[in-house]
Order: structure tokens, then sequence, then C-alpha cells
């Protein structure tokens, strides 16, 4: 049996919540090969924007908008994994 709620408020905190810890353990990299460092900071930006949209969005009681605005933001954390373009910073010690 699925525990995922299907209620949106639910669902959109707990998305918010995993994205939030997803990008404390990933930095983007200041450049990335053939990748221009002020494209990977514009979809950093991008990144950080969806999720401030989506806490807005959940606040002010739309949470279905929420969902997509972190649906975005996830869609872009994604792509810079699968591009190698971040690190993760979860393993290392300061």
């Amino acid at each position: 049996m699925n525990n995922l709620s299907e209620n949106p408020s639910e669902r959109a905190r707990k998305y918010i919540a995993t994205l939030e810890k997803a990008l404390q353990q990933q930095t983007p990299l200041k450049e990335g090969g053939m990748v221009e460092a002020a494209n990977i900071a514009k979809v950093s930006d991008a990144i950080h924007r969806y999720l401030q949209d989506a806490r807005f969005y959940l606040d002010n009681g739309r949470p279905t908008t929420s969902l997509a605005s972190i649906a975005y933001a996830e869609g872009l954390v994604d792509a810079l994994k699968f591009l190698s373009l971040t690190k993760n910073t979860d393993s290392e010690t300061q």
C-alpha cells in the first residue's frame, strides 16, 4: 500500500522539505567544462526562486500551484545532477 498522501498541502510540504535537504547536500559547480559558470548560476538561481514560490503558494492556500513550482525546482536539480554539474557536500567534512 502506498503511504504517499494525495492531500496537495501535505504533499507540497513533503516535497519542499525533501528538496531543501537535497539542496543542502548538493553544491552547483563554479564551472562545468563546456557549460559557462554564469549558466550554472542561472539554473541554481531558478531552483531557489521556484522553491521560494512553492513556499509562498503553500502558505497562501494554493497547494496545487506549490506542487507545480516544487516540481520545476526538482527537475532542475535533477538536470544539474545528471549533467554532473553539482558536487555532493553531504560526505565532506569541514
